[in-house]
């Protein structure tokens, strides 16, 4: 069996849906252990490329797999996306490469059609219809659009949305989709080791640095609070690109002694940040209306997982995707900057609070780990 899976980008971007893809390579080779598995991605300069060693390399040190490269391999594909006729042909090569594939899978987001014997669209959230975009255009353009959304609905064979929340909003936005072709599955989430560290009294933020993000207002939130810049220290780690202008602005901000941003460290020191940590906080979502706006919102949190495997007890937005990992009785939810800080000292205080907490992540974060996920997976792959 050749397995494929399209993922944009991987050689130049670090994050939640590269993390996802090769989390998922690793379940498929469990579930094929005889398959021969290929990751399709764009590369727009030959010196970019990695043999296949090192990018095998570099992807398990980013995310904790284990991939190895007698069955796992890389297949850059070569173009530009300088302008939409470079972008057209670039997208018509990674297209018909899937063809020889017997299960291929789209990881990314957008409209792209794929032609193995059987395709599989990985919903981080789903796109809006070509037709709804061009809405407002001259009827060519308006009839082009409507024919592409046509193709896509039925291309795949599955279509699997990564929380409640997004398999709501595909169902919503393309009706036409036939419901046994929707599976909502769980992204999988590789369980934090135990390095059996004593917890500081510090409050971890894992996340890639982008503005969406809203990092700034939880550096405002720290600071608001006398008790957590007196008791706390407010560790910020994520990826960003070089010379990113809001890691910039981020350190500009984050001028407290008591805050700290690391940028683009490895697997192993996240691992020992979430051991050492006894909160985590998220608020991708603040000040958005997740039904009018709902791509801004965080649609599972994959780190929310990771921390709650670790014991790090979670305080995130009640928003969104973050709502269905969160109970009440492993962590807190808000809505405001005050709850946030009010919640974090609340069980700061009470040391009963938080081992209870505490036991219930271990508890819960399991439905989220990779071996449900493979499990998951398969049943669904066994019935395609």
């Amino acid at each position: 069996m050749k397995i494929g899976l399209f993922i944009t980008k991987i050689l130049y971007t670090t994050g939640g849906t590269e993390s996802y893809t090769v989390k998922m390579a690793q379940a498929l080779l469990e579930i094929f252990p005889d398959a021969s598995l290929y990751f399709i991605t764009e590369c727009f300069n030959e010196k970019d490329k990695p043999s296949n060693e090192d990018f095998i390399k570099t992807i398990n040190s980013k995310y904790g797999t284990f991939l190895n490269t007698t069955n796992c391999f890389l297949k850059a594909i070569y173009g530009s996306n300088k302008n939409k006729i470079s972008q057209f042909i670039l997208r018509n090569k990674i297209e018909k490469s899937s063809k020889r594939f017997d299960l291929f899978f789209y990881c990314s987001r957008g409209h792209y059609v794929f032609k193995a014997k059987k395709n599989i669209a990985i919903i981080h959230f789903p796109m809006e219809k070509l037709s709804t975009t061009y809405r407002n255009a001259n009827i060519i353009r308006r009839f082009l659009a409507y024919r592409k959304d046509k193709i896509y609905s039925s291309n795949y064979d599955l279509f699997l949305p990564n929380s409640n929340f997004s398999k709501k909003f595909l169902q919503l936005w393309w009706p036409e989709i036939l419901e046994n072709k929707i599976k909502m599955i769980y992204p999988p989430v590789k369980k934090i080791e135990d390095l059996n560290l004593l917890k500081k009294n510090q409050i971890a933020v894992c996340s890639r640095l982008e503005k969406d993000k809203n990092i700034e207002s939880l550096i405002d939130a720290f600071n608001s609070s006398d008790f957590l810049n007196t008791n706390y220290k407010l560790i910020i780690a994520g990826n960003s690109d070089k010379g990113d202008e809001y890691l910039s602005e981020l350190k500009s901000y984050a001028k407290n002694s008591k805050i700290e941003i690391k940028e683009n460290l490895a697997f192993s020191e996240i691992v020992r940040l979430y051991n050492e940590s006894k909160f985590f906080w998220h608020c991708k979502g603040y000040s958005i209306n997740e039904n009018s706006e709902p791509y801004k919102c965080e649609h599972f949190g994959i780190t929310t997982v990771e921390a709650m495997s670790a014991g790090c007890i979670p305080v995130v937005i009640n928003k969104a995707g973050q709502k269905e990992i969160v109970s009440e009785d492993c962590g807190e939810k808000w809505l405001t900057l005050k709850e946030l800080t009010e919640k974090t000292e609340k069980i700061a205080k009470n040391e009963d609070l938080q081992n209870q907490y505490r036991q219930n992540c271990y508890k819960d974060a399991q439905k989220f780990l990779t071996e449900s996920f493979t499990e998951n997976l398969k049943s669904i792959l066994i019935s395609l």
